[in-house]
Parts: C-alpha cells; structure tokens; sequence
C-alpha cells in the first residue's frame, strides 16, 4: 500500500472521529449569566421595618452533569450586594449582600421527542449579610423538585424548575433554629429559554422567583425577582 492510500485512509478516520464527536449529546454545560434582582425584605430581628426595598445587579454560575442513566446532577452559585431602601427610620440605608448555593439531583421519570420531566430532591444555602453591626443570617434549605423541558425545534428549547423547600435550618446573629412546614414556607421557581448559535454554545435568558415565609413571632419574609441573560457552553 503506498503513502497516498495510508495518508487517505488517515484522513478518513480522522473525518469519522470528529463527526462522531460532533453528532455525540453533550453530557456537561457550563453556565455564566448576569442580570437584575427586584426584591422585598422583612426581617424584624434585625428592624422593626414592615418591608426593606432592595434591588441589584446579580451573578451566576452554573453547572449541569447529565448522568449515564439520564439523572440530572445540578450546581448553581449566585450573588449580589444592595442597598435595604426603606422611608420608615431615617437611618441611612444598610448595606445587604446575599450567596446563594443550589445543588439538585433529578432523576428522568418521563420522556419522548421533546418533552422531558425530571423529580429529585434540592438542597439551597443562602448566605445573608447585613452591613449595620455586622449581622449575617445562614439558612439551609430541603426540598422536592421537578424540571420540566420541552425542545420546540433544534435550537429552541424551554426548561422550568419548581421546588418546594420543606425544611429550613436557620443559624444567624437573629436567632438559630430548625422550622418545617409548620412554621417555614417557600417556593422557588426558575424559568429558561435557549438558544443553540452552535453544538457547543446556546444564549440563554431566564427569569426566577424565591419566596421565604418564617412564623415566628419576630417574622421573617423575602420575595425576589430575578431577570438574566447568559451563555451556555455545551461539552
């Protein structure tokens, strides 16, 4: 066999080998997104204030790990630093700084062409700073969850995430404690659009809602709205 046939036959292989590649579903994606955060806080350990105002920009990073067996293993790390705005105490504002850690395991319960449906559990912890005597506020969160995708086409695809915490346990300069329904309920909600450019990269745009409710007899209560928009690197 001379050279010309080996060196066709090497072309070849490496032409199956990068199409394989190619053609091959994305296992990992790694996620960085930016947007803002609208948000309404209540906490009267920390001042007899019926609602703080607050609002900032936000960071995300997050990634996805999709198992052999179609489990989806999830990390997602956010942050923010605000201002608490309110016109009840002539204070200046309190400076308010929040790290949100998600760590969700879901497992496939449902499947065809394009709608898929993921229920596992979620764990979140959040960690709260309040710049006026150096207050923080840790809570550690367990609940169900459930992620819902549909593929419209191609490169259009829609997920949602709902997950109900069920347990709290709260450590903080406040107070310290472990809260189940009884006492503690919250929702948290997260919507996504993307957009394939690409095998390995999509933009993204999502929009996700947290809310907190503690019944204690010095109340605590947190609404947030996030909007984002991000790059999604498929690998």
């Amino acid at each position: 066999m001379n050279k010309k046939n080996l060196f066709l036959i090497f072309i070849f292989s490496v032409s199956i080998v990068f199409s394989q590649e190619d053609t091959t579903q994305k296992k990992n994606s790694l996620k960085f997104s930016t947007g803002y955060t609208i948000g309404y806080l209540k906490n009267l350990s920390f001042a007899p204030v019926s609602k703080y105002d607050y609002s900032a920009v936000n960071f995300q990073l997050g990634y996805t790990r999709t198992t052999k067996r179609n489990k989806l293993v999830e990390f997602q790390l956010g942050l923010f630093d605000s201002e608490l705005e309110t016109n009840i105490i002539a204070e200046p504002n309190p400076r308010y700084s929040k790290i949100v850690l998600d760590m969700s395991s879901l497992k496939r319960v449902y499947n065809n062409s394009n709608f898929k449906i993921h229920l596992g559990l979620q764990s979140q912890t959040n960690i709260s700073a309040y710049y006026k005597g150096d207050y923080f506020d840790v809570q550690q969160k367990l609940g169900i969850a459930s992620r819902f995708s549909y593929a419209f086409t191609d490169k259009h695809f829609l997920s949602s995430k709902l997950t109900i915490p069920l347990v709290l346990f709260r450590a903080s300069s406040f107070e310290d404690g472990f809260y189940s329904l009884g006492k503690y309920q919250s929702l948290l909600w997260t919507t996504e659009y993307n957009y394939a450019l690409s095998e390995h990269f999509d933009i993204t745009a999502n929009y996700n809602f947290n809310y907190d409710r503690l019944q204690i007899f010095e109340a605590y209560r947190e609404l947030q709205n996030q909007f984002n928009l991000g790059v999604n690197f498929k690998f």
